[in-house]
């Protein structure tokens, strides 16, 4: 469905044309053609045209029939326009006919739980509800449209329409979810213009609330971050992404700043946040940046501006003013008294420099992990 379109607006599977209205008025009225025709000043021919549905009822036509028939214009101009819109709908149905296959790219079953799709059938009804959903005309304008964000929707998201795997699709679908969330989101909490300096002012409240619990810093992240003009959200990773983040400009003064839960822990989601808020702070608001989790875990990421979020993000979470006591602590993480201690002194969560550790080598991956706290993203409705 259209974003704001009215879901129980009436739209018949058949319109019939004006001139079968029109017969049956004149047939009403006692009026023959060839009498309606010197009546209005119009031919016969062009009458019966009408008629037939062969000639459309202009609006100046149907200011003649208001005058001739008594009927409004405003009806027969709406007659015709239902009319000529069916048609449409019409032809644009087989145009689609031969593209029902893409949606064999999507995750069917996850967009039917989210009530995206009534249900899994490949149908020339769901692949306009999903265009709908989508907010674009058919299939190659989407793939436009994806191809066109390209430095965002990074490395992997880029390939041509041939090339794509589902897991991109499905990133797709979780860039929809993020971006319909952030304009409700938007429209509640009514958000002030983008700040770059009440941002980075920000940084220190939003550091601290890695110490909270989820319960706590999900309703503050949203509600301390649209003070100055970024739209936080949080959408639940879909099956085969492997997306962490996305940073979006809407308009020119509200960014929106999404994240995922993949990885299930603090030190990840807060890692992927602080990165979203590099881009925000450093870079271009003409671009979406769409970050692969892994890369970001790995640092196997190649993208200049990647890089420069990361730093951001890693000097965000533990400052200079506490590198040398993270490097004494890398020399000797264990026992992990150490760690709560150095988490305590920096001010941030244990998890995090448990992450941080790890990522660095001085831990390994499965030592510490029970410091981390837990990240789980519930689903809300998807919304059109």
């Amino acid at each position: 469905m259209t974003p704001g379109a009215d879901p129980l607006a009436y739209a018949p599977d058949s319109v019939p044309h004006p001139g079968e209205t029109l017969q049956d008025t004149l047939d009403a009225l006692g009026i023959p053609q060839a009498d309606l025709a010197r009546r209005t000043g119009l031919s016969t021919k062009h009458i019966n045209q009408v008629i037939k549905g062969t000639a459309p009822l202009s609006p100046d036509t149907a200011l003649l029939l208001e005058r001739t028939t008594g009927v409004p214009a405003s009806m027969w101009n709406a007659l015709e326009a239902a009319y000529r819109t069916q048609q449409a709908r019409e032809e644009e149905s087989k145009s689609l006919a031969s593209r029902v296959d893409w949606l064999s790219h999507f995750p069917l079953a996850e967009l039917v739980k989210l009530k995206i799709l009534p249900n899994r059938e490949k149908t020339i009804a769901n692949l306009l509800t999903l265009l709908d959903w989508f907010a674009v005309a058919d299939p190659d304008t989407a793939e436009d449209v994806w191809r066109n964000y390209r430095t965002a929707f990074r490395r992997s998201t880029v390939q041509e329409p041939a090339e794509r795997t589902a897991a991109e699709y499905a990133t797709a679908v979780w860039l929809r979810l993020a971006e319909l969330r952030a304009r409700d989101l938007i429209k509640d909490l009514a958000p002030l213009p983008y700040s770059k300096h009440g941002l980075t002012a920000l940084l220190p409240k939003l550091r601290a609330l890695t110490l909270t619990d989820q319960d706590t810093w999900a309703e503050e992240l949203p509600r301390l971050c649209a003070g100055v003009g970024v739209a936080v959200v949080f959408v639940p990773a879909l099956p085969k992404t492997k997306v962490s983040g996305a940073t979006r400009w809407l308009t020119p003064d509200k960014v929106m700043v999404a994240l995922s839960d993949r990885f299930k822990r603090d030190d990840q989601f807060w890692f992927s946040f602080f990165h979203e808020l590099g881009h925000v702070l450093l870079h271009g608001k003409r671009l979406t940046f769409m970050d692969d989790s892994d890369n970001l875990r790995s640092g196997t990421q190649t993208d200049p501006a990647e890089d420069e979020a990361n730093e951001f993000a890693a000097t965000t979470l533990i400052p200079h003013s506490h590198a040398a006591g993270y490097q004494q602590l890398r020399g000797r993480p264990m026992p992990f008294d150490r760690i709560k201690a150095f988490a305590r002194d920096a001010g941030v969560s244990p998890g995090i420099v448990v992450g941080r550790l790890q990522h660095d080598g001085a831990l390994a991956w499965s030592h510490g992990n029970d410091l981390k706290r837990p990240v789980a993203l519930a689903w809300q409705p998807a919304t059109d």
